[in-house]
């Protein structure tokens, strides 16, 4: 699997009581090659490429509270049947608590079409965060949820333990010639050391496991979208724990 994303400040201001008030535009990238073998060929693509840009925007509506804001649409599809129905919209908006300066919490909803027909759903944010030798950090966003605890041996060196990360892949099918949702939901535990160059530009490894992966196909219909919930046709399928590697670099403008 091979990952990219890009984050663009469009703009950045205080309000008269410090507050941030900030506009942002994302661009993420995420292809992946499955090489499945035996029957799991056949209950998943061969690939499958999820690209996507979004308009973020945040800003404080009273003392406590703030909102966060974001619209986008992206390509969901194998790359050999990218087509106007690979196609879909996102966007939330989430009211968030400021507890405290490292912890944050909230509520909202999403909107998709990734059923065919927008639809609104509820989603959780949660975003914690304790600075010092030991860093840890608990993120529950609309992207993914990640629990991670790191520290730096050296100024340029530093090591992060991921007790639980979780994200996923989707596409768009074409099934016995009807449309359909693919869908694949990964957690995994890592290691990941990091060496810093700069501030701005570092590379990372990563060794863990994936201990689940599950997939699922559905219709792109309100039917379909109460049966993945309900129905034994729609019971995910279940990978078995797998060894995971990663590298990869980063850098900040």
């Amino acid at each position: 699997m091979v990952t990219g994303r890009y984050t663009l400040p469009l703009s950045t201001k205080l309000d008269d009581k410090g507050r941030t008030i900030a506009w942002a535009a994302t661009l993420n990238c995420v292809y992946g090659k499955f090489n499945n073998q035996g029957v799991a060929r056949y209950l998943n693509p061969d690939e499958a490429i999820n690209a996507g840009f979004s308009i973020t925007h945040m800003r404080p509506i009273s003392e406590r509270w703030s909102i966060l804001a974001s619209l986008g649409c992206g390509i969901y599809a194998e790359p050999n049947e990218i087509s106007f129905k690979s196609l879909l919209a996102n966007g939330s908006t989430i009211f968030v608590y400021n507890l405290r300066k490292n912890l944050q919490f909230g509520f909202g909803f999403g909107l998709t079409n990734s059923y065919g027909v927008p639809m609104i759903l509820p989603i959780g944010y949660l975003n914690w965060h304790n600075s010092g030798k030991y860093e840890i950090s608990i993120n529950l966003l609309s992207s993914g949820v990640k629990v991670s605890a790191s520290t730096w041996l050296h100024r340029k060196f530093k090591i992060e333990a991921v007790a639980l990360e979780m994200d996923g892949l989707s596409a768009v099918m074409n099934i016995d010639g009807k449309s359909k949702i693919y869908s694949t939901l990964m957690m995994r535990t890592y290691i990941s050391p990091s060496f810093y160059f700069t501030k701005q530009m570092s590379v990372f490894l990563g060794i863990g496991a994936n201990w689940m992966r599950s997939t699922s196909i559905s219709e792109r219909s309100f039917n379909g979208f109460f049966n993945s919930f309900s129905s034994d046709d729609n019971t995910p399928n279940l990978f078995k724990p797998s060894l995971r590697l990663s590298a990869g670099i980063r850098y900040r403008f």
